[in-house]
């Protein structure tokens, strides 16, 4: 039996989240310090729970100390998952989806809490910048939003999952051209000028930088025992050739009127646009996890292993850190090109 790889103190999200991701789709031991707390414990138990919850498990993770996560293989098929803590929802979607599309088969995840928090995804960043580098993956997902949940407020979002018989390998070195700029307001309950001028807000600033963009409106759906207060979602979707980076912010009553929130999106953006790397920090982060399974030749592949290339914005330590962990679990070579802070190169293919 392998050795447990050890996760440190405290590990960062992506590098949390990478390792349950890794330890679900192989059945690699994995050894965390808890207790675990919020979304982390979120993450872990939706993960037992979608191959068989092992009794005892939320005891097991609020011991303090070392423990190893006896996560088995997932099941396809309907997973209903609960997940009340912030960024939980993104995060749980972001490292089930792929231990579930190495089975071939497709599956639906219902995963219910808060969707729309403060420094979290919104669904329209999941829908339109993460769903289509999944889909080069070879998994197509169907994102629905049925309900936003903003703040601690329980929402919903159903993934169905179809994935291909085997993942493909992404290629994404170069992001080509920027085609359009999409600022799209998600707007429900109550009054909507706010979130239509803080569109516009991100539109003209992003033309007073040469960018051509344009705003559009859309209904957000809210629970009925929400829909009365005003509540919004900015997300600005930059197109490439070969790329596409979102970046959003949020808005509820009572502080309705704040137009600079599109002033500081346009500022995202515009970093992220004056850099070379085809994925902005985030997103080269969860894209890892795709990247060793595919590597590694898990699902039902014939033939050798292909290798996986893209370009970073920003290199960061849990980018590094999680390479090296996935060097200790599978037959692969993770190697991060760059230094930490700055642009880099990744690149993962199955060991010589």
């Amino acid at each position: 039996m392998r050795s447990p790889v050890q996760l440190g103190d405290h590990p960062n999200q992506a590098v949390f989240d990478g390792a349950i991701g890794l330890a679900l789709a192989t059945g690699m031991p994995l050894r965390l310090r808890g207790p675990l707390e919020g979304a982390d414990l979120a993450v872990a138990l939706a993960a037992l729970k979608i191959g068989g919850e092992p009794d005892g498990a939320r005891e097991l993770l609020a011991r303090p100390g070392d423990i190893e996560l006896p996560i088995l293989h997932p099941r396809a098929g309907v997973h209903v998952l609960e997940l009340p803590d912030a960024a939980a929802v993104a995060r749980a979607l972001w490292t089930l989806s792929w231990a579930l599309a190495l089975l071939g088969k497709p599956s639906e995840l219902r995963l219910r809490g808060p969707n729309h928090s403060d420094g979290a995804p919104t669904f329209h960043d999941l829908r339109l910048g993460w769903a289509p580098f999944a889909a080069q993956f070879g998994l197509k997902i169907a994102l629905e939003l049925t309900y936003a949940g903003f703040g601690a407020e329980e929402g919903e979002i159903v993934a169905s999952l179809d994935p291909a018989p085997a993942l493909t390998p992404l290629h994404a070195v170069h992001r080509g051209l920027l085609r359009q700029v999409t600022v799209v307001a998600a707007v429900g309950g109550g009054r909507h000028e706010a979130a239509q001028e803080a569109a516009e807000r991100v539109v003209r600033a992003m033309r007073r930088r040469g960018v051509i963009a344009e705003a559009e409106r859309v209904p957000l759906p809210l629970a009925p025992a929400s829909a009365a207060r005003s509540r919004w979602a900015i997300t600005a979707t930059a197109e490439f050739e070969h790329s596409v980076m979102t970046v959003s912010t949020l808005g509820q009553a009572p502080a309705l009127v704040a137009p600079e929130q599109g002033d500081r999106l346009a500022e995202r953006l515009s970093r992220f646009l004056e850099r070379r790397g085809a994925l902005d920090a985030s997103m080269a982060e969860r894209l890892l996890l795709p990247s060793f399974l595919c590597a590694a030749g898990l699902g039902a592949r014939a033939g050798a292993s292909p290798s996986c290339h893209y370009t970073t914005s920003e290199v960061t330590g849990g980018l590094l850190e999680l390479a090296t962990i996935a060097r200790q679990a599978l037959p692969v070579r993770a190697v991060v090109d760059g230094a930490e802070g700055e642009e880099g190169v990744v690149v993962v293919a199955p060991q010589a």
